[in-house]
Parts: structure tokens; C-alpha cells; sequence
């Protein structure tokens, strides 16, 4: 559109048709008008330019701005404008050119530019344009925080000076490929070394931009940082690896079973358990290889286990051999399962039994002859109690009666004999029955009950009561537990312990102490006194059978109330032991395990 302006009056001498379509004014509109009014300047601006333009005509440049037209809406233009003379009067020549369509696309050229700008420098993954010669050219942040470089200093730098060294070389034939038109991108997983020395894996994809000619510009690298990844694919691998060896040299036996019972994989302890080879027992089910009678044992626990009823299975079985013989398994059962829950494979634990279980028969038998050996001794037990014990009777009956009835008539050396004659028969008699004691700790013993400490003690003392009151003794206890055990047999255990401490008595009076200890799962009891003491390589020696230290003459008994204590310390689940000094007393040791809960 052409306009034509007069500088004097700063009003449209003349417009073309053009200028009226564009603006929307009609030419008598326009004619009436200035360009003040369609410009966003003022007279003044425009009067400012019109003159300088008048002073200087070679600044006919052009100018970009836009009009208003009459309905409100701006029309982007570029124009030229240039003077002429009529007469007195300067009139401008403004010719414009409609520029809607190239500002459109200056715009979205713009537009995307930015979107472009935004794109390259908020992605996520690390981007870079890097130069036919190997430098980085442009790159992003998310690039500079994979490599842990500042955006000034990867510019310019070399891609192989930041490259891991065994990884220098990698690309470098399949770039030539693709900058000779071979291929259109490359992708590779290279390791380069961040700024602080470590190394980062990248998952590096590069293509090249070309020029319209089609000649190489530059390269597009996009590089994601896989690092995490290839750390979790090392330690899967490496856990792989743990996994294989332990399958392979576990001490027990390790077997996938299908579901539909097939051996899948087995490792060496199984085949030397079964005595089959790998390859033949992945031939084999479980059945095929089951004892006869086990064969079916296991089927409906196992239905309920892969019902998901239960988390998995614990038996014992038994299994035939290659060679024909029968091996006893401790099996534990277990399933893999697929996303829906179904059984994919079981995972099944083997250990030999084989020796254990013969261990328990031959345990079993000799739990069966003892039990045959004991009814033996009670047998023993009421002949010695009345049998032996009769003869006894009748010998000491008579020989006190040969001295009521002849005593006058003896002589000193046949009352003597006489009465040598009957504490025999007294010691026999008390031997016999210290060894039925000794014998029926084990046999003829009450079931175990919680019971108060103190209860019993009080029992045993009540049994010394002469014995305390003769020797003139202090006996003192601590606060005594509730134990779990035979009332009378732990009664037996404290009188026992508590009468030597009165028997083997020093010149001072007995001063005797029952104390007790806690300890972890158990409680440590002792009795403690003054007297004459114990050498210490009697201390085993004292618990067995039939052992005294002293003569009877000095102090009475039959040597087995110390082998009575540890039998009966022993059937409660305990043990006993003595410390001692001679001449300064012993302490007398041991311990029960505390009452269970039920």
C-alpha cells in the first residue's frame, strides 16, 4: 500500500486502494486522517522523524512497525519511505508491505526456538552438540550433573579427554560409519570419568545434524546416566554368583522341583545323598526315587501348600538309593511363586538322617533294655529290701538274745566277738538300705512339681532336728525359690548335704548356710559350713559310691550319701561340685533349672 503524507499538516494527501482494503478506512476516512492516527507514535515523533528524513534523504531505509486499522486490529508491516518536493510543500511517500505471513512465521520460528532452548536445557537426560572434531560444542545441565562439570569448562573440551580409558576407542568406528552415511545413529553404554575422579555409565545415543547438502554439522549425543543401574546389574550378578556356589557346594542337599514332581536342578550334595547323577536324576519325579511306603506321604500336604494354605512343608522321609539302599531325608519344602500366586517350582532342602535315624533305633533299644535292666533292679531292689535283710535280722535277733541269756557265762572276749557281731549286722543292714535309696533315685522318683524352696528345706531340717539340737548347730538359709522337681528327692538332697556338714564337724559348733544365686535359666544353691574340710583331689572322688576319706570309727556311714546328692542333682537336670580347704569348712554346690511356665 502506498501512502503519501504532508509534512506541513501532518495529514494523508493521497492513499491507494490497497491501504484502504488493508486498514479498513475508505479513502474519504483516510484522506481526513494523519499517520498519527493509525501509528503507535505521536505527531510529534513522527514530525521529529519526517524532518530528519527531509534533512537526510539517504535514511530512506525501511522500518518495521504496524498500523492500526479500523476495527482494533494491529497490521504488522515493513516500509520504505522517501521525499519529495511539490511545489513549497515536502510530501513523505510511505510505500508498506503486509508482513502478517513472515511475522507469523517469525513467531513460530521463535516459538520454537524456545521451546527447543527449554527442551535442550531442562531435559532430563544430558544432551550435547559436539563437534566434528570430538568437542563439546553446547551442552545442558542435566550433563554437566552427570559429569560433575561446570557448562564452561566441558565447552571446548575433548570427549575422549573425559572418557574412561579402556572406553577411549569404543565409538570411534561406528562414528565413521555414520558420518559416511552408513547409519543413521549409534547407541553404546561407555564409562566416562566425572570431574571428582569416579566413573559414571552412560547410555549414550548419537546422531549427526547435516547441512542441506547433507554435509555433517555437528553430532547430537543424549547420554543417560545408567550408573545405578549397571551397580544393581554388578550386584545382581555377583549375587547370582553367591547364590550358584551356594546351591553347589551347600552341605545339604538342593533341589527345584517342577510341579509336576521332575527334578529341574539339583546340585552336588543331592546326588551324593541319592547316588545319582545330575543328568539322570532331571529323568526322574521325586516318586520314581520315594520309598515305597512314602511314596504318597507327602501329596496332600503338599496340594494345601500350593493352595497357599501354607507357607511351606517340614518332613521326614525316606528315599531309595541308586545302589538299592534306603537313605532317610529331613525335608523342607517350599514354592516360588509367579505374579498370580500360582507355583511355578518348589525349592526342596534334603539332609541325611540316615545315621541319626539308625542312632535313634539302636537309642530306642537301649531305652528298652534299660527299661528291662531296671525292672531287673527293682526286682533286686525287693529281694535286697526283704530277702537279704532277713537273714540280718535273725542274726542280730539271736546274738542279742545269746547275750540276754548267757551273759553271766561269757567272757569279755566272747562278749566282744558278740558285739562285733551285731554292729555288722546293723552296718549291713544300713548299707543295704542306702543302696535301695541309691537305686531308686532314678526309678522309684515323684513326678516334677513347682513347689517352694523353703517348704522342702524346712522338711529336711525337721529330719535333723536331733542331730541340730545334739551338736548344738546354726543353720541359716536365703530366701529360698519355687523350683520344679521331686519334693522328696530334693528333701533327701538338702538332709544329706546338711547332715555331713553336722557329721564332719569341726571343735567349734556347726554353722551351716543354705544360700542361692539366680542365674540364666537356672538357680545355683549351696551349702556351706565349718568344718573340718576337704583335700582338693578328693573333690570327684567324694561323689562316688562306697568312697569315704575317714574310717567308720571316727565318722559313721556308708560312703554313698554324696553318690545319692549327684544322682539326684543329675535327674533333675543339674550338676554338683564341692570347694573346700581343709580346716576351713566346704561349700557343697549345685544347681536346678528353673520352673517352666506352662
Amino acid at each position: 500500500m502506498i501512502l503519501l503524507i504532508d509534512r506541513a499538516t501532518m495529514r494523508f494527501v493521497d492513499v491507494n486502494g490497497t491501504a484502504c482494503a488493508l486498514l479498513g478506512y475508505s479513502r474519504e476516512e483516510l484522506l481526513a486522517m494523519g499517520p498519527q492516527d493509525v501509528l503507535p507514535t505521536t505527531r510529534e515523533q513522527l514530525a521529529h522523524s519526517y524532518d530528519t528524513l527531509i534533512a537526510d534523504p539517504s535514511l530512506q531505509n525501511g522500518m518495521h512497525a504496524y498500523y492500526t486499522c479500523k476495527d482494533g486490529s494491529r497490521l504488522p508491516f515493513e516500509s520504505t519511505r522517501r521525499v519529495l518536493r511539490s511545489g513549497d510543500r515536502w510530501i513523505i511517500v510511505a510505500i508498506s508491505r503486509d508482513i502478517r505471513r513472515r511475522a507469523a512465521a517469525e513467531a513460530a520460528l521463535r516459538e520454537s526456538e524456545e521451546r527447543y532452548r527449554r527442551t535442550f536445557d531442562l531435559a532430563g537426560s544430558g544432551i550435547a552438540h559436539v563437534g566434528l572434531d570430538g568437542r563439546f560444542l553446547r551442552v545442558n545441565r542435566t550433563l554437566c550433573e552427570v559429569l560433575g562439570y561446570p557448562q564452561e569448562e566441558l565447552v571446548g573440551k575433548h570427549v575422549k579427554e573425559i572418557s574412561h580409558p579402556e572406553d577411549r576407542d569404543l565409538t570411534d568406528a561406528r562414528r565413521s560409519r555414520m558420518h559416511a552415511g552408513e547409519m543413521e545413529s549409534a547407541r553404546f553404554e561407555k564409562r566416562y570419568l566425572r570431574k571428582d575422579g569416579s566413573v559414571v555409565w552412560v547410555d549414550l545415543t548419537v546422531a549427526l545434524a547435516r547441512d542441506p547438502e547433507g554435509r555433517p554439522l555437528h553430532e547430537i549425543s543424549i547420554m543417560e546416566d545408567i550408573t545405578e543401574a549397571k551397580q544393581a546389574e554388578s550386584a545382581l550378578r555377583e549375587s547370582e554368583e553367591r547364590w550358584r556356589v551356594t546351591f553347589d557346594m551347600a552341605g545339604s542337599g538342593i533341589a527345584h522341583v517342577g510341579v509336576d514332581g521332575r527334578f529341574l536342578r539339583v546340585n552336588r550334595s543331592l546326588c551324593e545323598i541319592l547316588g545319582y547323577a545330575a543328568e539322570e536324576l532331571s529323568r526322574l519325579t521325586v516318586k520314581d526315587i520315594s520309598y515305597a511306603e512314602d511314596r504318597d506321604v507327602t501329596d496332600e500336604r503338599r496340594a494345601r501348600m500350593h493352595a497357599g494354605e501354607v507357607d511351606a512343608l517340614h518332613f521326614e522321609k525316606r528315599y531309595l538309593r541308586k545302589d538299592g539302599l534306603t537313605v532317610w531325608a529331613d525335608l523342607t519344602v517350599s514354592p516360588v511363586r509367579g505374579p498370580d500366586g500360582a507355583t511355578l517350582y518348589e525349592i526342596a532342602i534334603f539332609d541325611d538322617i540316615t545315621e541319626r535315624k539308625e542312632a535313634d533305633e539302636a537309642l530306642r533299644a537301649a531305652h528298652e533294655e534299660l527299661k528291662r535292666s531296671n525292672a531287673e533292679l527293682e526286682q533286686f531292689a525287693y529281694v535286697a529290701s526283704h530277702d537279704l535283710q532277713e537273714p540280718l535280722r535273725m542274726v542280730s535277733s539271736y546274738t542279742q538274745l545269746l547275750q540276754r541269756r548267757l551273759g553271766e557265762k561269757l567272757d569279755d572276749d566272747a562278749r566282744e566277738f558278740m558285739a562285733y557281731i551285731v554292729d555288722g549286722a546293723a552296718r549291713m543292714k544300713q548299707l543295704i538300705e542306702d543302696l535301695l535309696a541309691y537305686s531308686r533315685v532314678g526309678t522309684r522318683g515323684k513326678d516334677f512339681k513347682a513347689l517352694a524352696g523353703e517348704d522342702i528345706l524346712r522338711r529336711a531340717l525337721v529330719n535333723l532336728r536331733a542331730a541340730i539340737e545334739e551338736t548344738k548347730a546354726e543353720v541359716t538359709h536365703d530366701a529360698l525359690p519355687t523350683i520344679e522337681a521331686d519334693d522328696v528327692q530334693i528333701a533327701q538332697l538338702l538332709q544329706n548335704l546338711i547332715g555331713n556338714a553336722l557329721k564332719f564337724r569341726g571343735a567349734d559348733p556347726p554353722r551351716v548356710h543354705v544360700g542361692v544365686v539366680e542365674r540364666e535359666g537356672e538357680w545355683e544353691l549351696w551349702v556351706r559350713d565349718n568344718g573340718i574340710g576337704i583335700e582338693p583331689q578328693y573333690f570327684e572322688r567324694i561323689f562316688m559310691v562306697f568312697q569315704r576319706l575317714h574310717n567308720k570309727g571316727e565318722y559313721p556311714g556308708t560312703g554313698i550319701g554324696l553318690a545319692i546328692c549327684k544322682k539326684v542333682v543329675e535327674r533333675h537336670g543339674g550338676r554338683i561340685w564341692v570347694d573346700s580347704r581343709p580346716g576351713e569348712g566346704s561349700t557343697f554346690r549345685f544347681t536346678l533349672p528353673k520352673a517352666r511356665h506352662h
